[in-house]
């Protein structure tokens, strides 16, 4: 039974409710004398061994609380006072802390099922924060579990993941714990705590333990311990015998990209030598395979409605819709007609006929996340450290799946060697691009010159489908002669027949017609007219034509 009710006063604070009761303490929620809510745990003296005891006087629970409040961090629940009292014939101690609103991680898992990739690795990025911060005072928590972790709810409605419980926190131990290891989650445990030794990769196992939690439900190895009862040495027999069995990294339900099964081996490595040498490790392990270098691009959310942004085109938006996006906006209908996933889509063409135009606004047609590459800024395949590159932004957007990848120009990106013989370099990239569609990403390249792109991937699998953009079409150079006329001074203008007299202009051809036209009303100081206009339109030739098959050929 609890030692208080609600009303009791513990120093000058009242009781709200009773929590829970540990081997060396019971918890509490609290009013302050400011009517603020408070976290609270006592401490029965007569309970609390030598070694539990900072010189034989304080509680080391206490100490370790006051001492990583000393320099905030948001991820570690933060000291607000201390003292002690008598009751009875006994002393007690007692510790208040931040109260936090919000849920528990195990509660979250159980009511609402498993975490997606994302918000399972984002939620790890926290913890790793708060204890890598621990470890540079040199404490270790030794405790991290799903129930020692509280999602903390902010005032915006966010969640902060937030180390709440620090009955475990100690200097480095090899050997001879100074802590109660009987409420230690045993499959959170690294081996060599079995045999006293705590050290900061020890941490580092429990946070990986924590990771597999989120992502699949359950700790990793773990088995039914209900017939080991209180038995340690049952118990630990047990969970060293489940360890002898491969890791499983792959469900039915959970399928995760190659790079996290790698970091979750090497997390919960159970040779201590092979594991993230400490949480600043593990911590920039997954933010360099999450983050892609400056500069390659930038992420944004399609609005749904992206063709609005394309005038004309009218036979190749119904065909990109019907081909591609019916199927990723309907996956139950894909699914029960069998509809084939689409992997990657090439939109070719000549320079100018609007092809990076009609690959993001396909992005953003989907409604998806999309991100534009530019192939001519980011290097080739060739370059050091480009395929690292590309894979990271690839094990990005899986963790942001339905995702849509367009690469620009891709000729520049993965270029034609010119050669008969397969490259490594070729090898690698297809492995790369042809798998996308399972992790939720679709590829949108451009290319003015697909002869120059490497024929290795223009097979199904990675470039599934390909589609002409030819130049812009009578309403698409309409618009093209609005959008370049507005804010200059002009006589009414018929743009019907400027579009007549425009068949095959691609947007540079009447960029050029249009700045022409300017120049010369400006030298005569009269505004730009119809006349001038169809002056310059009658010596002008397009770039490309397809009646004389001058230029680019489909």
């Amino acid at each position: 039974m609890e030692l208080f009710k609600k009303g009791d006063k513990i120093g000058k604070y009242t009781v709200n409710s009773f929590i829970k009761k540990g081997a060396v303490a019971e918890s509490y929620t609290v009013y302050g004398s400011d009517d603020m809510l408070y976290f609270c745990k006592v401490f029965d003296m007569g309970n609390m061994g030598s070694s539990l005891l900072f010189e034989g006087k304080e509680v080391f629970e206490i100490v370790f609380c006051k001492e990583l409040s000393e320099d905030a961090n948001d991820n570690v629940v933060r000291y607000v006072d201390n003292g002690g009292f008598h009751k009875g014939n006994k002393d007690y101690h007692y510790l208040v802390t931040e109260f936090y609103q919000g849920e528990l991680l195990d509660h979250s898992v159980e009511k609402d099922g498993v975490f997606d990739m994302e918000d399972a690795v984002q939620i790890t990025l926290c913890v790793l924060n708060g204890l890598r911060y621990m470890h540079s005072k040199a404490l270790l928590h030794n405790d991290i579990t799903p129930s020692n972790i509280m999602l903390k709810e902010l005032e915006d409605g966010m969640l902060l993941p937030t180390i709440i419980d620090l009955g475990h926190v100690s200097t480095m131990v090899l050997g001879r714990p100074n802590f109660f290891l009987g409420d230690l989650a045993p499959f959170f445990r690294a081996p060599e705590t079995f045999r006293g030794i705590f050290t900061p990769k020890s941490d580092v196992f429990s946070v990986g333990a924590l990771l597999y939690f989120l992502l699949f439900g359950k700790a990793p190895w773990e088995v039914d311990l209900t017939e080991c009862g209180d038995d340690k040495n049952m118990i630990k027999a047990k969970v060293r015998e489940a360890r002898k069995e491969a890791l499983v990294l792959d469900t039915e339900e959970v399928h995760l990209p190659d790079f996290l099964k790698e970091i979750l081996k090497k997390a919960l490595s159970l040779r201590v030598v092979s594991r993230f040498s400490s949480a600043d490790a593990f911590f920039d392990t997954l933010v360099e395979r999450l983050t892609p270098e400056n500069g390659v691009g930038e992420e944004a959310v399609g609005t749904g409605n992206g063709f609005d942004q394309v005038a004309g085109r009218d036979e190749l938006k119904e065909q990109l819709r019907k081909e591609v996006i019916f199927a990723l906006q309907h996956p139950d209908k894909a699914k029960l007609y069998h509809l084939p996933p689409v992997n990657g889509i090439l939109l070719y063409g000549p320079p100018g006929c609007g092809k990076s135009l009609v690959a993001e606004s396909f992005a953003n047609e989907l409604g998806f996340t999309y991100m534009v590459l530019k192939g001519s800024e980011f290097g080739n395949i060739y370059q050091p450290g480009a395929l690292d590159n590309l894979q990271r932004i690839i094990d990005a957007a899986t963790l942001k799946a339905p995702f849509v990848l367009v690469i620009d120009e891709i000729e520049y990106l993965i270029p034609n060697t010119g050669t008969e013989n397969i490259t490594k370099e070729s090898v690698a990239t297809l492995s790369l691009m042809s798998n996308c569609s399972e992790k939720g990403i679709l590829l949108v390249a451009t290319s003015n010159q697909p002869d120059q792109l490497d024929p290795f991937l223009m097979r199904p699998g990675c470039i599934d489908r390909i589609f002409f953009v030819s130049q812009p079409d009578f309403e698409a150079r309409k618009e093209i002669f609005k959008k370049h006329l507005t804010d200059r001074p002009c006589e009414e203008i018929d743009y019907d027949e400027l579009a007549r007299l425009s068949e095959d202009f691609v947007a540079g051809d009447i960029t050029e017609t249009v700045n022409e036209a300017a120049m010369t009303a400006a030298y005569m100081d009269v505004p730009i007219s119809q006349k001038i206009l169809v002056d310059v339109l009658k010596y002008k030739n397009p770039t490309y034509s397809t009646k004389t098959k001058i230029g680019f050929n489909k």
